[in-house]
């Protein structure tokens, strides 16, 4: 019968394989998508990863998801006396789980009460039906990295149309009623390099010199409330908060920041599976010129 003991596997948790080796893994923080590999005490380290060491003291290897063989989050169950449990720790004489069943006669017979669940620990000889299960992360996060490409990590951003090409913009004019343009090595006909920064491939163009000028950003709904997108932070959705509870922003804990405008506001980070109502907006800034 396989067993987490003699798994190079947690009981619960996330694993990677990298070079055909196992290891324990954890989110590599501020390098998203990577994440980091933890060999075991006394276990070599991965080959060709740089270490890096965590404010704990603890040392990671980061690594990119397309060099990893498979990503996975394992946990275990088994059966007691009938009865599923999901295994919460493992020793060569017993195993510990939280009950997954419906039996509250069983329940308060058998096992003690922690918070909203009940748990025992058992002896090995009377477990039965032990079972590791995987749940693929690699994939999904292969689509979840392709998904913010396609949307630019769903910034809010501003374009300008000049003799139908399309260039990254601001969103405001300055105070002379230009708009710099990022145009990169290309050198639009009809427009001045911006004389701030000459050589950072900035031109300046008038509103009537431009075939458009619009804006477009993100808006979606957290727990209900309405948010304007911001962009992602590993690989979640940031937001500032657009409602007007403070009963909401408080008890939901949202971050109060200031923004780039010195004004005061709320965000919020969440999954991307958290969200509804995610939706593009387009807004026409040559209207208002």
């Amino acid at each position: 019968m396989t067993d987490p003991v003699s798994r190079p596997s947690p009981v619960k948790g996330e694993v990677a394989v990298f070079h055909g080796t196992l290891y324990r893994t954890r989110p590599a923080a501020g390098l998203w998508p990577y994440i980091e590999l933890l060999p075991e005490s006394g276990r070599a380290a991965p080959a060709d990863l740089a270490p890096r060491e965590a404010a704990d003291g603890s040392v990671g290897y980061p690594v990119a998801p397309e060099h990893l063989e498979a990503w996975y989050a394992v946990t275990w169950t088994f059966r007691w006396r009938g009865e599923l449990f999901e295994c919460t720790a493992a020793s060569p004489t017993t195993l510990s789980g939280n009950y997954l069943g419906s039996d509250e006669n069983f329940a308060k017979q058998h096992l003690k009460r922690r918070v909203i669940r009940y748990h025992g620990v058992f002896p090995r000889q009377e477990v039965t039906d032990l079972e590791e299960h995987r749940e693929d992360l690699l994939q999904p996060l292969h689509a979840l990295v392709r998904r913010l490409a396609e949307v630019d990590h769903f910034r809010p951003k501003a374009y300008a149309v000049h003799r139908s090409r399309t260039y990254p913009a601001a969103a405001e004019a300055d105070a002379s009623g230009l708009i710099v343009l990022t145009t990169g090595d290309d050198r639009p006909e009809g427009l001045v390099a911006d004389p701030r920064d000459p050589g950072a491939g900035h031109f300046l163009a008038a509103p009537e010199q431009l075939d458009a000028w619009y804006r477009i950003h993100w808006t979606f709904r957290s727990q209900g409330e309405p948010f304007d997108a911001l962009g992602t932070v590993d690989g979640r959705l940031k937001g500032v908060y657009t409602g007007g509870s403070w009963g909401f922003a408080n008890s939901w804990q949202l971050t109060p920041e200031t923004g780039p405008d010195g004004v005061p506001r709320f965000t919020v980070v969440v999954d991307l599976d958290g969200v509804t109502d995610l939706e593009q907006h387009h807004t026409d800034l040559l209207a208002n010129q």
